[in-house]
């Protein structure tokens, strides 16, 4: 009996002393990556929607043992982290870091949003907003953080369901998260294709096969153990069509195969899975340590196409999901010209004016079609209706469309979930035609009514405001300045003009978000003054709640080529709606 408990006692020394030479070893293999990470926590491993609802005191316990998990788990793979609670979290600090991960909700930006009828049923929701669409450092989001932080700036990353269980499929194992700089070997095992993803069969054409190759994530998920906190996949109807996302990996969900639980759009990454590192598998935390440093290599990446309504159909769905395009013969003749129609609850119709004209709109012919119209005055209206539906861009005259249509014809997209629009391929920030807020803006200026201005009377103005995507107020003034006459936008020192002055005051409650949206301006004289002529705008962003009333001050000096009239100040006060 002593020589088998000699041996059993020897055994186990042997394990441990050969387990903590491996566990050495394998810390010593690990050499971290110089990346400063800020890790904002606020989530736990406990699901707020199980049956069994946890206790405050249980959630919060959860919420501190995860941020400890995934402390340890960053510290362990990079050279400088920061940890803070979410409600401490705001956007101006990712400047300070290489990579943000955000796992949990920071304070609101701006607040939900909604209109109603007649009736009091809402026609207008939208979501509450945590971070500006200007936001462009590298971020992981994990989990339905994607959509809490996406939804208000339109992301890709959108809440297709809050039902991501453990296993991932569909790996993309190409992909640098799976290849560096942490070395990962990925154990797949070839399982049934969940239940509810051949449900999907019908919706598509591809037979979708009856087991898949799989990677286990995590060790615990909600369909094992119901309490489990869930993950989340992102829509796949559109997800791919701007050059700015990437589809990673699905995953194991109550939804379509096809369904994202790993993927990108622009500067955003999003991890869908929703265990921390005390409840991923080894391999798991390997991959989510080369997502960090992956995510930080999105540096200068922006977000372009956006998805700001995410029921919106489109053209994929109308074609593949409510019918089979190559059985119903009416689908396919209209395919080509279905669009976003904003006044159909189908969310799409057909496009009589492509129709005519007998081009795909997502072929941007259309747009050079539409822009020759405009230069012969051939159904001008119609061309403009085409641009107007299919671009961002505002101008004024066909020569100024045509500069910008040859300038980016071979850099545009064409981008159904982000609104059926050409956009402009380009991490430049500031390129025309991708800006869907000054869009909102210049289109709304443009139907601001103005009275006539004539020689006695040479200036005019009138005001309105908008309520943005982005859940910003703009508030706008439309200046008319009658032809021959001009007013100051900057006034040499050698000359005794007045500058023209704009300026919108808020209620309380509300802040100026941005700087004075002026208009371009042009070169008068040689003395370096500059001045403003004909149909203008300016605009200044403001962000709050309150009384949504507004006062422009609007002070100018006008003059033409002979004469110039005494300085004017001008009040106005404007309200939404």
């Amino acid at each position: 009996m002593k020589f088998f408990l000699n041996i059993i006692c020897t055994t186990f020394l042997v394990f441990i002393f050969t387990f903590s030479i491996a566990s050495s070893q394998n810390s010593v293999k690990i050499k971290k990556e110089a990346l400063n990470v800020l890790y904002v926590w606020g989530s736990a491993d406990v699901s707020p929607y199980a049956a069994k609802k946890p206790t405050p005191e249980e959630k919060e316990a959860s919420v501190l043992k995860r941020m400890k998990s995934f402390e340890t788990l960053l510290k362990s793979y990079f050279t400088d982290v920061t940890v803070i609670r979410d409600k401490e979290y705001k956007e101006s600090l990712s400047k300070n870091f290489d990579v943000t991960i955000l796992d949990g909700t920071p304070l609101v930006r701006v607040p939900i949003y909604t209109e109603k009828d007649d009736k009091g049923n809402i026609t207008v929701y939208k979501n509450a907003g945590y971070i500006s669409e200007d936001f462009d450092k590298p971020m992981l989001t994990i989990a339905e953080v994607s959509n809490n932080i996406g939804r208000r700036i339109g992301l890709k990353l959108d809440w297709y369901c809050l039902c991501l269980d453990a296993y991932a499929y569909g790996i993309n194992k190409s992909h640098p998260i799976f290849n560096g700089p942490f070395s990962v070997k990925l154990t797949i095992e070839e399982l049934p294709t969940p239940k509810d993803a051949l449900a999907f069969q019908k919706y598509y054409k591809e037979i979708i096969p009856p087991t898949q190759k799989m990677w286990l994530v995590q060790t615990q998920g909600f369909m094992t153990n119901p309490g489990f906190r869930i993950g989340m996949v992102c829509r796949p109807w559109g997800f791919g069509d701007s050059p700015e996302t990437e589809v990673i990996s699905g995953g194991v969900s109550q939804k379509s195969p096809d369904a994202i639980a790993i993927g990108r759009h622009g500067n955003f990454f999003h991890w869908g899975f929703s265990a921390s590192p005390a409840y991923m598998t080894e391999e798991a935390k390997i991959v989510f340590a080369n997502a960090v440093a992956y995510t930080a290599t999105l540096k200068g990446e922006r977000v372009i196409s956006r998805k700001y309504d995410d029921r919106k159909k489109t053209r994929y769905e109308m074609g593949f999901v409510n019918a089979r395009a190559d059985e119903d013969s009416a689908m396919q003749a209209n395919l080509q010209y279905l669009y976003n129609d904003k006044q159909s609850r189908a969310g799409l119709s057909v496009d009589a004016d492509a129709k005519v004209l007998g081009i795909a709109n997502n072929n941007n012919a259309i747009l050079d079609k539409a822009i020759s119209m405009l230069e012969k005055g051939e159904n001008k209206d119609l061309a403009q209706r085409i641009l107007d539906r299919y671009t961002l861009a505002t101008f004024k005259t066909p020569g100024q469309w045509r500069e910008w249509y040859e300038k980016y014809k071979n850099m545009m997209f064409f981008s159904e979930s982000g609104g059926f629009y050409f956009l402009i391929n380009s991490k430049e920030k500031g390129v025309y035609g991708n800006d869907y807020s000054l869009m909102q803006i210049e289109r709304a200026g443009r139907d601001i009514v103005v009275e006539a201005t004539n020689n006695l009377n040479p200036v005019n103005v009138s005001t309105k405001l908008v309520r943005l995507e982005s859940g910003e107020l703009a508030a706008i003034a439309r200046v008319k300045i009658e032809k021959g006459f001009h007013i100051y936008a900057r006034v040499s020192e050698k000359e005794p003009y007045i500058n023209t002055e704009v300026l919108f005051d808020s209620a309380e409650g509300f802040v100026k978000c941005s700087e004075m949206g002026m208009p371009a301006s042009s070169k008068y004289g040689e003395n370096g003054t500059f001045i403003y002529e004909g149909d203008i705008l300016f605009y200044q962003k403001f962000l709050g709640t309150g009384k949504e009333e507004f006062k422009l001050k609007f002070s100018y000096q006008c003059c033409d080529d002979q004469i110039c009239f005494p300085p004017v100040e001008k009040e106005f006060f404007v309200m939404y709606k």
